[in-house]
């Protein structure tokens, strides 16, 4: 049998080399954070905005981001949907009661809208029909309404109802402007939110804190 000598020098030396490459990684920055200046949008240009549907206490803003697709519409490219979610008595987060095939069933279903932030309205639509759950209707008009800021940024809200606002309004962040609906491209009532600047799509980000600033 072969026996290995060892160097008893490096054998007392290999527990500080130990120890030096432990503390070396939980005390230096991460490499990659090296040279990086993080401002606002320096990776991904973002709108922040006011809760876009009225919640009761019990209740949570639930939101789905839609995945980045160029092809599409700048309100469509970068943008979310809102609905207002429950919690069952089971624990599990939901969305409506009973079966769900009626828009009533839907917590989100009239509940207020909010403007996103001080703005012009730019244009507003008025939706000719309602959908029933499940069903979209590409072909009748939705309810949308625009919103501009002084420094050209658009935002646009889809799916609405009973809008309160008209052409060349000036609005403040949390004004009703509508309620919650069913049309148009839906199949079940919420709010869709697209922003852009120029020609850049724009993510959405909440203001979760805004009425406590209010």
């Amino acid at each position: 049998m072969q026996i290995i000598k060892t160097n008893k020098k490096f054998t007392g030396l290999l527990p500080l080399l130990l120890f030096f490459i432990i503390s070396t990684l939980f005390t230096t920055k991460a490499n990659a954070q090296k040279g990086l200046e993080v401002q606002n949008d320096t990776l991904t240009k973002s709108v922040l905005i006011h809760p876009v549907i009225k919640t009761k206490e019990h209740e949570s803003l639930f939101t789905r981001e839609h995945t980045y697709r160029k092809q599409l519409r700048l309100g469509d490219q970068l943008a979310r949907d809102f609905v207002v979610s429950n919690i069952a008595e089971d624990g599990r987060p939901i969305i409506y009661k009973n079966d769900g095939k009626q828009n009533s069933d839907y917590f989100s279903w009239e509940r207020k809208v909010f403007a996103p932030f001080d703005a012009k309205v730019k244009r507003i639509n008025e939706p000719n029909s309602t959908n029933k759950p499940g069903n979209m209707n590409r072909n009748e008009r939705p309810g949308l309404i625009f919103f501009e800021k002084e420094n050209g940024l658009k935002l646009i809200y889809a799916h609405v109802q009973n809008i309160e606002v008209g052409k060349g309004d000036r609005v403040k962040a949390g004004q009703v402007v509508a309620e919650v609906g069913n049309n148009g491209n839906s199949r079940a009532p919420h709010v869709h939110v697209g922003a852009w600047k120029n020609k850049t799509p724009l993510q959405i980000q909440v203001d979760l804190y805004a009425d406590q600033r209010e």
